[in-house]
């Protein structure tokens, strides 16, 4: 495993309070290496915890820099900080609000989600694939990753995530397909040769095309199509990412690198709407409305991190209930608390909501109900 991913592996269990002796032991073995001036660690991790947490907080406390606004801005961040080697790991830095009468009733510990997905094939029989695995992939039949058998290919095929789910998916023409939870996609065991398409019916899904030469000798490339329930995305060789979950308020897709078009169905190829890097089109209504973003915020799912850059705690919340597959009540008409920052999406769900306590919002959790609670 890589030493990064290792280390940012058992900061994460420690926070969530899964990680062994001598699991611990590795991890202090490992920071010990390589001391940093302003954060003495002792000798005994596992004996000393609070003394550490206390410290590893002050000396991420300095190297944040938290943004001064009129309106009450918190920061809640389990993050990837560079030490001195550059070497990450994940720790949490929570703004300093008030944190006097804060109550959380957590009764039960859920666990976040993993590779969970089900395959339907041509004939109507559903596949319930391996969670030890990560993807699939379609070819003359559909294998694992790894080679390893999974069935026989149909004409057409859907693959879908529950909540609390991910898969990836490998397409015929060697196009990968990273599906979040609650995604539903259509696609067929072999493209035509004049165009290649899929349909993303709900959900989230990141793309990364494989260009194809066009079938008639010009030159040119094989067209990809996503179709959505609203929009089509065509693309000619590129890396994107469609949200299209039904409970948004406008569809999104935002462009990581090449060039893509985007266009309400049946309206033909001279009304395109043209996205560069670095861009976002949200389709609401009869609209498409294209703007400058951050494409990590929108792209970060796939790399194992829930990502807040000045998020209300509605659209915090919503995407724990789809990792999680848990259900919410609020309790509040509104709420002024705005989050920026990273959490790993490998934490329970109570260490989630530890960060979001620390910085004032009440939770109480009942079985999987979460209800968001009035500040006292």
């Amino acid at each position: 495993m890589d030493p990064n991913k290792r280390h940012q592996e058992l900061a994460s269990k420690w926070l969530n309070g899964t990680i062994t002796p001598a699991e611990k032991q590795e991890f202090s073995d490992w920071y010990n290496a390589h001391p940093d001036d302003r954060l003495e660690i002792p000798g005994s991790f596992s004996a000393d915890e609070e003394v550490l947490r206390a410290r590893m907080l002050a000396n991420v406390s300095k190297r944040m820099v938290r943004p001064q606004l009129l309106q009450r801005r918190v920061v809640a961040v389990a993050a990837a900080v560079a030490l001195s080697l550059s070497i990450g790991w994940l720790i949490w830095q929570i703004a300093a609000n008030d944190r006097a009468g804060v109550h959380l009733a957590l009764h039960n510990e859920v666990q976040p989600g993993g590779n969970r997905a089900t395959l339907t094939l041509a004939d109507g029989r559903v596949i319930d694939l391996s969670g030890d695995k990560e993807g699939i992939v379609i070819g003359d039949g559909i294998t694992y990753e790894d080679g390893s058998f999974v069935a026989a290919a149909g004409e057409s095929l859907e693959l879908a995530t529950p909540k609390g789910g991910q898969y990836q998916l490998t397409l015929p023409d060697g196009s990968k397909v990273w599906l979040n939870s609650a995604t539903l996609l259509r696609y067929p065991a072999t493209f035509r040769k004049e165009r290649r398409e899929v349909e993303l019916v709900a959900g989230e899904a990141y793309f990364e095309v494989a260009p194809q030469p066009a079938a008639d000798g010009s030159g040119g490339r094989l067209p990809f199509v996503v179709k959505t329930r609203q929009q089509e995305v065509e693309v000619l060789g590129t890396q994107f990412n469609i949200n299209a979950y039904e409970d948004e308020a406008a569809i999104t897709t935002t462009l990581v690198e090449g060039a893509v078009n985007v266009r309400f169905p049946g309206t033909g190829p001279g009304s395109p709407t043209r996205l560069l890097p670095g861009e976002q089109a949200q389709l609401n209504g009869n609209d498409i409305n294209v703007r400058k973003i951050n494409t990590e915020e929108f792209t970060a799912w796939k790399d194992g991190y829930f990502y807040f850059n000045d998020a209300d705690v509605y659209t915090v919340v919503k995407q724990l209930e789809r990792w999680y597959d848990i259900q919410t009540v609020y309790e509040i008409s509104g709420s002024d608390d705005l989050f920026v920052g990273k959490i790993p999406r490998s934490a329970s769900l109570n260490a989630v909501l530890n960060v979001l306590r620390s910085a004032g919002v009440r939770f109480e959790l009942e079985g999987r109900v979460l209800t968001v609670l009035p500040r006292k």
